[in-house]
C-alpha cells in the first residue's frame, strides 16, 4: 500500500533509483523497508541495529540524526483486505550509504549499496555547487555586476568544493571507525572490511584504492607480514605487542587451516592517518617507498 503523495521516483536504471521517493515539499528520500531485503536483510529486527549503528556513525562524525533518520510508519496488507502498521524508517542518501557502511561485509549486496550512495552523494553535493543562479543582464553596468557576482560565485563554489573535500577525507574514518568500535569482537574488524571501508572513502575522494594497496601500507608500517611467506598478511609480532592487530587461527571441521587477521580499533586510528597522509602526499594509495 502505497502514499500517493509519496511515489518512488524512477530517475535511473539502479535498482536503488527505482525505490527513491520525494517528498511533496522536495525531499528525496528511502524507505528503510524497502531497502532492507535490497541489502540482504530479511529481518527488521537485525537491519533496525544496523540502522542504529549508522546513526551513531552520523553523530561521531558531527552530523545530526534527525536531519538523516526520520521515524515513519508504513501500512502493508495482512490478507483478507486488512492493512497493518509497521514500523519503518525515512532515510537521505547520506543514511543510506552509512547504514551500508555499517550493514553485514559478508552480504554481496552491501558492496553494491556503498559504491552507489557513496557516488550519488557526492554527485549531488558537486551539482549543488554548480547550478547556476543569475539572470541575463540588460545594462552594461548590469552586465559588470552579473560578471563580478559570477567570479565570487565561481571562488565561493571552490571554496566549498575544498571544505567538502576536507570533510569527507575527515568523516569517513570517522564513519569507519565508529563502526570499527560497534563490533563485538574486542572492537575489532577484519583486514578485507577495512580495506573495503578504505575502497569506499577512495570512491569520494575520486581516488582508485586497490585493496591490496591497502595491504602494502600496513606491510610498509610494519601492522602486517611482509614477503613471499606462508603468513604474508598476518599480524606482525610488532602489531601484536602493540594492540594494533591480531590473528585468529582456526581449524575448519574438514581439518583445514585457517588464519583471520583483524585491525583493533587502535590499529584503525593509524592505518587511517598512515593512508590519508599518503594520499595527500602522493594524490593515490599506490605504493611508495616509507620515508
Amino acid at each position: 500500500m502505497h502514499d500517493q503523495n509519496n511515489l518512488p521516483q524512477h530517475s535511473g536504471t539502479s535498482p536503488f533509483d527505482a525505490i527513491r521517493r520525494v517528498t511533496p515539499e522536495g525531499r528525496e528520500y528511502w524507505s528503510a523497508r524497502e531497502l532492507m531485503p535490497m541489502l540482504g536483510y530479511e529481518e527488521w529486527r537485525k537491519f533496525a541495529g544496523a540502522i542504529d549503528r549508522a546513526r551513531i556513525s552520523a553523530s561521531n562524525a558531527g552530523h545530526t540524526p534527525s536531519d538523516h533518520f526520520v521515524g515513519a510508519a508504513k501500512m502493508v496488507e495482512t490478507g483478507s483486505n486488512a492493512v497493518r502498521r509497521i514500523d519503518d524508517r525515512h532515510l537521505s542518501r547520506f543514511a543510506c550509504y552509512l547504514v551500508a557502511q555499517n550493514g553485514d561485509p559478508r552480504k554481496p549486496a552491501i558492496a553494491d549499496a556503498q559504491s552507489y550512495f557513496a557516488i550519488k552523494t557526492r554527485q549531488a553535493e558537486v551539482a549543488a555547487q554548480e547550478r547556476p543562479t543569475f539572470l541575463i543582464p540588460k545594462t552594461y553596468a548590469g552586465a559588470l555586476r552579473a560578471a563580478a557576482e559570477q567570479a565570487e560565485r565561481a571562488e565561493l563554489a571552490e571554496q566549498q568544493n575544498k571544505a567538502l573535500t576536507a570533510r569527507i577525507e575527515k568523516d569517513a574514518p570517522l564513519v569507519a571507525k565508529a563502526e570499527s568500535h560497534s563490533n563485538a569482537d574486542n572492537a575489532s574488524i577484519n583486514r578485507q572490511a577495512f580495506a573495503r571501508e578504505v575502497q569506499q572513502w577512495g570512491l569520494l575522494q575520486g581516488v582508485k584504492v586497490l585493496q591490496e594497496h591497502v595491504y602494502e601500507v600496513l606491510r610498509q608500517h610494519g601492522m602486517l607480514v611482509a614477503g613471499n611467506r606462508s603468513d604474508r598478511n598476518h599480524a606482525t609480532a610488532q602489531a601484536v605487542k602493540a594492540g594494533w592487530a591480531w590473528t585468529k587461527k582456526d581449524t575448519t571441521p574438514e581439518g583445514y587451516a585457517t588464519a583471520t587477521t583483524y585491525i583493533r580499533a587502535k590499529g584503525q586510528d593509524l592505518a587511517w592517518k598512515w593512508i590519508t597522509d599518503h594520499v595527500r602526499e602522493f594524490g593515490d594509495l599506490r605504493p611508495r617507498g616509507v620515508a
